[in-house]
């Protein structure tokens, strides 16, 4: 296999952030928000969902989940509310403006999924989804693991 990975990697990234990015525009969104209301949506009513678990579904940083969930706050997409039990953590609630476009959002998102699949023959794609999710965990684990050797 010619090429840099970690290169083929962001350039493929790239055209998908686009075309997510593009689609987001038509709602004043980004690419980010747009992914964020449709993990808030994925999750069962009776969950609540913090900040942290986007930081670790979208694996960004905190300082970067707070600017992203600031502005949706602002745009009137969710709502941020301190819980009784520990006023440090905020429960995220998905808004009407939010709600009114998940299922456009749902649609946007299986029909990008399935663009992306249909350039893979089947086998490809086991393996190629098999190996994107495995990927993040392994290089942080081997991140880690150098840093322990330094």
């Amino acid at each position: 296999m010619s090429g840099n990975i970690a290169h083929l990697i962001k350039v493929a990234s790239n055209e998908i952030s686009r075309s997510v990015n593009d689609f987001a525009s038509t709602y004043d969104l980004t690419g980010t928000q747009v992914q964020i209301i449709d993990f808030l949506t994925s999750v069962p009513n009776n969950e609540d969902v913090f900040q942290k678990d986007i930081e670790a579904e979208f694996n960004i940083r905190r300082s970067t989940a707070t600017n992203i969930l600031k502005i949706m706050e602002k745009k009137e997409l969710i709502k941020r509310e301190a819980v009784e039990s520990d006023s440090r953590l905020k429960k995220i609630t998905v808004l009407e403006k939010a709600l009114k476009i998940q299922t456009n959002i749902d649609d946007f998102m299986k029909q990008n999924d399935q663009r992306i699949l249909s350039s893979l023959g089947a086998f490809e794609r086991r393996g190629f989804m098999h190996a994107l999710q495995k990927l993040p965990e392994k290089l942080q684990n081997t991140e880690q693991s150098e840093v322990k050797k330094q």
